[in-house]
């Protein structure tokens, strides 16, 4: 790439240098976009399937991880053992209990 000396240019010089920048960027965008979008359906054409099928498969779900836990104030709240301690886990904790007492079998 040529290095341009731009410190000597006017103010008005380089709005039109930067109007001139901008639009290049936006025609060459688009030609991307339109290259990038023919590659994909070349490579999806390839593998057998349509666009549409590809753009509408849905990713993978995340399994639920059943409980480990299970509040022995109130046995509808459980608590898989991930993530952040739920509030009665903590106050059970806080008030001298163990999670070994809620522990489902």
């Amino acid at each position: 790439m040529a290095n341009v000396d731009i410190s000597n240019l006017s103010v008005a010089e380089l709005e039109a240098l930067r109007g001139s920048i901008e639009n290049v960027i936006g025609s060459r965008r688009q030609t991307e976009l339109v290259n990038l979008r023919q590659a994909i359906e070349d490579m999806v054409e390839e593998a057998g399937f349509t666009l549409e099928e590809v753009m509408q498969a849905a990713p993978p779900k995340k399994r639920a991880v059943p409980a480990k836990y299970r509040n022995p104030a109130d046995p509808s709240q459980t608590w898989s053992g991930r993530g952040r301690k739920p509030g009665w886990v903590e106050e059970l904790i806080a008030n001298g209990g163990s999670l070994d007492d809620c522990l489902i079998q």
